[in-house]
């Protein structure tokens, strides 16, 4: 027979069992786990995990409703299902969040060809001032291209003006370094 380690505190409310304390055990033999009284009660059984009087505690099942409705439609197959699903249990279909979506929502967006154009520079720029000789060349046009495109750079996606700017800095860190490179060599030639 295998003798159970047990806590100096209820596993139940988590309280230290102090002397003096009416304490109930645990009523299984390989057990024995010392619970407030009280805190027994309440639960109704033991709260340790593997023990056989194990109280199991079921969540109470809620639901869930989108402006009043429990049930939405699957934009694919057309079954009814519940609105908390995120898979359509019929076809498979899988959800962002709960909100019921239409077919036109599922499909994918088609991205602006003028914004695509705008990402596919910024990251030319960013690949030419990455190989460092294009970088002044970099460094004044790119920079020429994002003064008079600001405005739709700031419409577009952030990461089309990250791009930009990540490129204009790498362009004038080679730019730098380049001046740095011919003053020194120019220091110590003399």
């Amino acid at each position: 027979m295998t003798t159970a380690v047990h806590n100096t505190e209820c596993l139940i409310c988590l309280r230290p069992i102090a002397p003096g304390d009416d304490v109930q055990p645990c009523s299984e033999p390989t057990c024995g786990q010392p619970y407030h009284r009280a805190c027994w009660e309440y639960l109704g059984g033991c709260a340790r995990y593997g023990c056989p009087q194990m109280k199991e505690v079921k969540k109470p099942e809620i639901d869930v409703s989108f402006w009043g409705a429990c049930q939405k439609q699957c934009p694919m197959c057309a079954e009814t299902i519940p609105m908390a699903a995120l898979t359509c249990p019929y076809c498979s279909t899988l959800f962002h969040d709960i909100k019921p979506v239409t077919r036109e929502d599922m499909k994918p967006k088609q991205r602006d060809p003028a914004l695509r154009a705008l990402q596919n520079k910024a990251v030319w720029m960013l690949i030419l001032g990455l190989l460092g000789f294009p970088s002044p060349f970099v460094l004044v046009i790119g920079g020429i291209w994002y003064r008079n495109h600001r405005a739709e750079i700031e419409r577009a996606e952030s990461v089309t003006r990250a791009l930009a700017i990540m490129g204009l800095l790498v362009s004038g860190l080679y730019l730098v370094m380049l001046v740095i490179g011919v003053v020194l060599y120019a220091l110590a030639k003399s």
